[in-house]
């Protein structure tokens, strides 16, 4: 394969020259421009895109790290982001898992959003030291070089619980995620304390992992047990159709036996019978802010970060 050297050579030129004249620089003669790039498409010599980046220092690409390509949560938020990154002429990289570590490690990328919940609070703060600007989905961390963009989970479940507690319910449970998660205790805590202020406890909690199959595993559980109690409260939507699904075929109705609610209002929540009450996030939009966020850190102009609000969606389900 050709090379850089190669292309110098029979120019009989110098290899910064052609680097030049193949980045379209005003300091070489257009003439001398013109012949370099022919010889370089004569012999079928592409250019580095990775050394040209790295000559420039920039490589108008944004790095998106996920915790999984599955469920039906992130498409929408990679849509808004690539929406607005793309108007803007940049390119987004979405990893996961080792392919993340690598990219960060190389500074692959001029930016980075994070949402793995994989990743370790010590991994984010060494990175940041080397890498910015990083903005964060999944956690809040007291940390100057790292941007907060995450939900408001706290506000968002205090709200819904609260509607919860207007309807008459007293004996209220509550389906955790994956328990030391962010999103999972910010939920959690505003679900704790709309009891507390309203003068009651939690029924009882139970553990799930955010999937529908540890909703339905936990609803046999219960069938099992017999204890069932009012309303459950869940800390995603995924988890609260596993747990309707399971009952109604044990001949619960709901929500005349028992209420249930979720979060994330993803698409299948509107379809489902009886429609499912929970928390609408709209991933796209806020996609397309954390986007815009992005590019003002890397233009180093004002950015807006704030915590995207949810809005309650009642319906059927309690």
């Amino acid at each position: 394969m050709a090379n850089i050297k190669d292309v110098a050579k029979i120019a009989g030129c110098s290899i910064s020259t052609v680097s030049y004249a193949l980045n379209d620089d005003k300091r070489i003669p257009e003439v001398t421009a013109r012949k370099i790039k022919k010889i370089a498409d004569d012999i079928g010599y592409l250019p580095s895109a990775a050394a040209r980046n790295l000559k420039k220092k920039n490589t108008r690409t944004v790095l998106v790290a996920i915790s999984d390509f599955g469920g039906p949560v992130y498409h929408e938020l990679l849509d808004g982001i690539h929406y607005e990154l793309a108007k803007n002429d940049y390119t987004m990289i979405v990893s996961t898992g080792a392919s993340t570590d690598n990219l960060l490690k190389e500074r692959m990328a001029d930016g980075t959003i994070i949402s793995d919940i994989n990743i370790t609070n010590k991994t984010l703060k060494q990175i940041s030291k080397i890498l910015k600007p990083i903005i964060i989905l999944d956690r809040k961390l007291d940390d100057t070089d790292l941007v907060d963009m995450t939900i408001d989970n706290y506000d968002a479940m205090y709200r819904l619980t609260e509607d919860v507690i207007s309807k008459g319910y007293k004996k209220i449970a509550f389906c955790h995620g994956v328990k030391k998660t962010h999103d999972n205790e910010y939920r959690f805590n505003g679900f704790k304390d709309a009891l507390n202020n309203h003068g009651l406890k939690v029924y009882a909690e139970y553990i799930g992992n955010f999937t529908k199959g540890s909703g339905a595993k936990l609803a046999e559980e219960l069938l099992e047990n017999r204890q069932l109690p009012e309303m459950i409260v869940c800390a995603n939507d995924e988890m609260a159709i596993g747990i309707m699904e399971v009952l109604q075929k044990s001949g619960y109705n709901i929500p005349g036996d028992i209420g249930i609610s979720g979060f994330d209002d993803i698409e299948l929540s509107s379809y489902f019978t009886p429609k499912l009450s929970s928390v609408r996030i709209n991933r796209f939009e806020w996609g397309k802010k954390i986007a815009k966020t992005m590019l003002s850190l890397l233009t180093k102009r004002k950015a807006e970060v704030n915590k995207e609000q949810g809005e309650l969606k009642i319906r059927d389900s309690y």
